[in-house]
């Protein structure tokens, strides 16, 4: 819980700096929003890690193999980089780059889980046979 206190002071007092220099400068502005949500996103990769490794070894004793759960991790981290990149374009003015982002996402996402959704269709095709 610590954590999310550190991560929320973090952000807050981003954001208020953020407010004060956006109309003297915005760019400095943008810069430190920017610089704060890369630290924020730093602080979290460093928790994958474990969390990660934690969720393969439960998914190994339930005998999930990787190749189900590999392309669902894949499109979560697809969306969580849409999302932000999508964020940093609006924030910067480009409403109409965020949504070109955001449909290259969407295409990425379905073409990692093809896959998955060929696994899918073989196992329907084994049980109606």
């Amino acid at each position: 819980m610590s954590s999310l206190a550190a991560v929320c002071g973090v952000l807050l007092l981003a954001l208020v700096l953020s407010l004060v220099l956006k109309k003297d400068a915005p760019v400095i502005a943008f810069l430190l929003t920017l610089t704060a949500g890369v630290l924020i996103l730093l602080y979290a990769l460093g928790m994958v890690g474990s969390t990660a490794q934690r969720f393969a070894a439960l998914l190994a004793q339930g005998g999930v193999t990787d190749s189900l759960y590999l392309p669902v991790l894949r499109a979560v981290g697809i969306a969580v980089v849409v999302r932000i990149m999508s964020a940093l374009c609006k924030d910067a003015g480009q409403s109409a780059l965020a949504a070109k982002v955001e449909i290259v996402g969407a295409v990425l996402a379905l073409s990692v889980c093809l896959p998955l959704l060929e696994q899918v269709l073989s196992l329907l095709a084994e049980w109606t046979a």
